[in-house]
């Protein structure tokens, strides 16, 4: 019910929006062919019965985003069993007070329904009155006018021509459809008609029939059903049926100038005739429409094919799909884990690897000391998990999701209440109050109006409020998997680099040993000459160290940069989880927004039924 009145409010204010672009194109270009503001005219009743019907209409994020800073997601508790311990008696009391009592909405409804009633009702008598109309009618015998007519519908492309009937209850050509369309001559004026003028009467008809106006009339009419209390919706429908006469009148006069003067002397001639409820007529509704008609006869200057299909292609694009204004999102705040009271603690840094032994030196004369090897650092502390917030009211500690104001007061404020949990558009103060009246372990929605306050405790509005921030702790709980596994990731990075680290120094202390053996060797083959035969092994030994001790620094810079591999490959996987996270953080913006929403309408109706129990201080 609130949904089909919210549709019909923003469908009027768009039609209203369209109606004056299309009347404010059609006075700046008056050279504009009247077929294209045929068209025109009818988008306007497209939008119309499109806005009211189509399920999902664009949202434009056009309005100012509310300036409040977003409590950190947290995902909201069950309200399910806190709803089903809810007092049977108020349960009972609201039912009564449902019934006693209509709501706006509903009132509203009704109204809208009968009015369209009595509109189809007044459609249908119309429609009687044209079948009765054509039942009363004579069937034409003259056979050369037949035969004409017949004629001039294969000119204009029609399979098969309408129906003619004379009648004497009409003083102009009438064209009653769309089913079954018969052709109704004026029996008392067809004798005085000439035959240019019977010629140009059954032209315009039968381009009524080549266009289906008579079917694309329906749309038009629909909406004025639908739309009955807007009067631009009927300005609309009136304007398109002028300018579909407009257009068959230059249909006819297209090529021959020297018959605008016959055609619209015979337009005079025919005269001012109601319009039929079904059909359509040669003659004029009123003298404003044939003055109109008239007044584009005169008109030979005519707007480029081209131009015209731009400018309905615009409207097309710009006009016809349902929108609606619907506020910014809030920034979404820097992607962080959310950790509920009961988080585990983020796990133990590994400890740093142990130095590798490194063999002892070969034996030479004054060998030079190793380096010390340098002292491992220290791993990264893990960091401290965030503290719920607590004490905001004697001593009790709960979380908020939804929208605190930390700075100012807001000239209206909720808070939803379930548990130790709340979802809010409000103030600390705000915040502080609603726990306060409701009692701090009821489930209730508490609304601040200026300075009036209320608790709603309907169990079925709270019920269908806590099913719907469902979309938000889901994710809410996803962000909180995102962060544990950015931790975890995060350790196995400080793991890794902790062990290239340590590979790294004990490389050095192996580089240095092997470097000093092989410099002592060099020094006691040159110093002691007589003895190389002795000191041979003793060097071929050293070299053989200094070999292996070679194997050994390639081996370990093979598993550094199998390592260094693997802190790449983890931390691409830690920037794609960010990535995911800052997605997450933009949809629970988009869809904590839609909640606000959802619970700002449930208060509306909440205040108009009467459902809203008001706090007295």
């Amino acid at each position: 019910m609130s949904e089909l009145l919210m549709r019909l409010g923003w469908t009027s204010v768009q039609s209203a929006v369209l109606v004056a672009l299309v009347w404010g194109v059609c006075r700046l270009l008056p050279q504009l062919p009247a077929a294209t503001r045929c068209r025109l005219w009818w988008l306007v009743a497209a939008q119309a019965v499109l806005g009211l019907f189509w399920s999902s209409p664009l949202e434009l994020a056009v309005l100012p985003a509310p300036a409040a800073v977003t409590a950190p997601a947290m995902a909201l508790p069950a309200f399910d069993a806190a709803v089903q311990a809810a007092p049977v008696a108020y349960a009972a009391a609201a039912v009564d007070t449902a019934t006693m009592a209509w709501s706006w909405p509903s009132l509203l409804l009704a109204l809208w329904a009968a009015g369209v009633l009595l509109m189809l009702v007044h459609s249908l008598r119309g429609y009687r009155a044209s079948r009765a109309l054509v039942r009363s009618a004579t069937e034409c015998t003259d056979a050369g006018l037949q035969q004409a007519l017949q004629l001039a519908a294969e000119a204009h492309g029609l399979r098969r021509s309408p129906q003619l009937k004379l009648s004497a209850q009409i003083r102009s050509p009438q064209l009653i459809g769309p089913w079954r369309p018969v052709l109704l001559l004026p029996a008392r004026e067809l004798p005085m008609m000439s035959a240019d003028d019977l010629d140009m009467a059954l032209t315009h008809e039968l381009i009524h029939l080549q266009r289906r106006d008579l079917w694309w009339g329906l749309l038009p009419a629909l909406s004025q059903h639908l739309f009955f209390f807007h009067p631009l919706v009927h300005v609309a429908a009136r304007e398109y049926a002028l300018a579909r006469e407009e257009a068959c009148d230059g249909a006819v006069v297209a090529g021959h100038d020297h018959c605008r003067h016959d055609y619209g002397r015979l337009l005079v001639q025919l005269g001012v005739a109601p319009r039929p409820a079904v059909g359509v007529a040669s003659a004029s509704p009123n003298l404003r429409s044939l003055k109109r008609r008239l007044l584009t006869l005169q008109q030979t200057r005519s707007m480029p094919r081209v131009a015209a299909l731009a400018i309905t292609a615009l409207f097309v694009v710009i006009g016809v799909a349902p929108l609606r204004l619907v506020a910014a999102p809030p920034p979404p705040a820097p992607p962080q884990a959310p950790v509920a009271p009961n988080a585990p603690m983020p796990p133990t840094p590994l400890p740093a690897p142990a130095a590798r032994p490194v063999p002892a030196p070969v034996h030479a004369p004054d060998p030079m000391p190793a380096p010390e090897p340098l002292p491992a650092p220290e791993p990264p502390a893990a960091p401290a998990a965030p503290e719920p917030p607590k004490d905001l009211d004697d001593g009790m500690s709960f979380v908020t999701h939804g929208q605190l104001n930390i700075t100012r007061q807001p000239a209206q404020a909720f808070v939803l209440i379930g548990g130790e949990s709340n979802f809010v558009d409000a103030s600390v103060a705000d915040l502080k109050q609603a726990r306060r009246d409701a009692g701090n372990d009821q489930p209730a929605l508490w609304v601040r109006r200026g300075q009036d306050r209320y608790l709603i405790r309907d169990p079925a509005v709270l019920k269908a409020l806590g099913h719907a921030q469902t979309e938000v702790a889901a994710l809410g709980t996803a962000q909180a998997e995102l962060g544990n596994r950015q931790a975890a990731i995060g350790q196995q990075i400080a793991a890794a680099s902790l062990q290239v680290t340590s590979d790294a120094l004990a490389a050095v202390d192996v580089s240095a040993v092997v470097n000093s053996a092989i410099r002592d060797a060099g020094l006691d083959a040159a110093v002691e000459a007589d003895r190389a035969a002795r000191q041979g092994a003793r060097q071929s030994r050293a070299a053989a160290s200094a070999a292996s001790q070679a194997a050994r620094e390639a081996r370990t810079a093979s598993a550094r940069a199998v390592d260094a591999r693997q802190i790449a490959l983890v931390a691409r996987e830690q920037a794609e989880l960010g990535k995911e996270q800052a997605r997450l953080a933009q949809q629970q913006s988009v869809a904590s927004a839609r909640a606000v929403r959802n619970v700002r309408t449930a208060i509306d109706q909440a205040l108009a039924s009467g459902k809203a129990e008001r706090v007295r201080n």
